[in-house]
C-alpha cells in the first residue's frame, strides 16, 4: 500500500502485530516513515516482520495482559526518543462460544485481553504524554461487533463494546491535552495469515466481498496522522457497508 502520510521522527506502538492486520499496520507506518515498535506473542513472526522492514523497526514479545510485557513496551519506546502514536490492535478474535456455555474464566481470559489490557496500556502512554506535554495519538481496533452482536460470540462483542465505550472516554477526558483518541471496526478482514476465508461470507455486503489487512492499515494512518487533527472519540467502520445496511442479503 502506498501512503501519502508522512510520520517521519515518529514513534509508533503497534500491538498484536504478529497478526495479519497488525502486522500491515506496522508495515503502513514504517513506509510512512516511522520508527515502528511492534508487539505481540509469537516472536517468530515478529523477527520475521523486523528483518523485513530493517531499520526503524523494534519487536516485544509478550502477552499485553501481562504488566511486566507492557512496561518493556513503554521503556522501548522511551528508548526510542518517546512514543508519539499508540496502535491498540491486540485481541483475542477465536472466542464464538455458546453464550450459555461460557464461563467467568471464559470471560477473564477475554476482557483481560481485548479491553483490559487496552485500558492499561493506553493511560500508561497518557501518563507519559501528560508528563511531556505532548499532544500524542491513539487508534484502537474494534469490531462491529460492538454495535451489532454475533450469534454465540457474547464476550467478544461485550470486550469490543468496551473499546467502543473506552474510545469516547478517554477522547473526553484527555481531548484538552491535545491528546486524540479514534478507532476502526474492521469486519470481513482476515486476522490471521493461516485462517481460511470463506467468499461466501462477504456476498451480503454492499461491497460483497473480503476486505485485506492494508485496507485497515490505511484509515488506521488516517486517524493517527494531522489529516485527522479535528477528529477524536469516533469509531470509523471499515465493514464494507455491513453497518449500513439493515441486514445481510438472502
Amino acid at each position: 500500500m502506498q501512503t501519502q502520510f508522512n510520520f517521519g521522527n515518529k514513534v509508533v506502538v503497534v500491538t498484536g502485530a504478529s497478526g495479519a492486520i497488525g502486522m500491515e499496520i506496522a508495515r503502513a507506518f514504517h513506509r510512512a516513515g516511522a520508527h515502528v515498535i511492534a508487539t505481540g506473542r509469537r516472536a517468530d513472526a515478529l523477527e520475521a516482520l523486523a528483518a523485513e522492514l530493517g531499520e526503524r523497526c523494534e519487536t516485544v514479545a509478550g502477552d499485553l495482559a501481562d504488566a511486566v510485557h507492557r512496561q518493556d513496551i513503554v521503556r522501548c519506546a522511551e528508548q526510542c526518543g518517546g512514543l508519539d502514536i499508540l496502535v491498540n490492535n491486540a485481541g483475542l478474535t477465536q472466542t464464538k462460544t455458546p453464550t450459555l456455555e461460557t464461563s467467568l474464566d471464559d470471560f477473564d481470559r477475554i476482557l483481560d485481553v481485548n479491553l483490559r489490557a487496552t485500558w492499561a496500556l493506553s493511560l500508561d502512554a497518557i501518563r507519559g504524554w501528560v508528563a511531556r506535554e505532548h499532544k500524542g495519538v491513539i487508534v484502537n481496533v474494534s469490531s462491529p461487533g460492538a454495535q451489532r452482536a454475533h450469534r454465540n460470540n457474547a464476550l467478544y462483542d461485550v470486550s469490543k463494546g468496551g473499546i467502543d465505550a473506552l474510545t469516547r472516554c478517554l477522547a473526553t477526558d484527555f481531548g484538552h491535552y491535545g491528546i486524540r483518541v479514534n478507532a476502526i471496526a474492521p469486519a470481513q478482514i482476515p486476522h490471521s495469515h493461516t485462517r481460511a476465508v470463506d467468499p461466501a461470507a462477504a456476498r451480503g455486503l454492499p461491497l460483497p466481498r473480503h476486505g485485506t489487512p492494508d485496507e485497515a492499515a490505511g484509515p488506521v494512518l488516517f486517524l493517527a496522522s494531522d489529516c485527522a487533527s479535528f477528529i477524536t472519540g469516533h469509531v470509523l467502520p471499515v465493514d464494507g457497508g455491513l453497518l449500513a445496511q439493515l441486514r445481510t442479503a438472502a
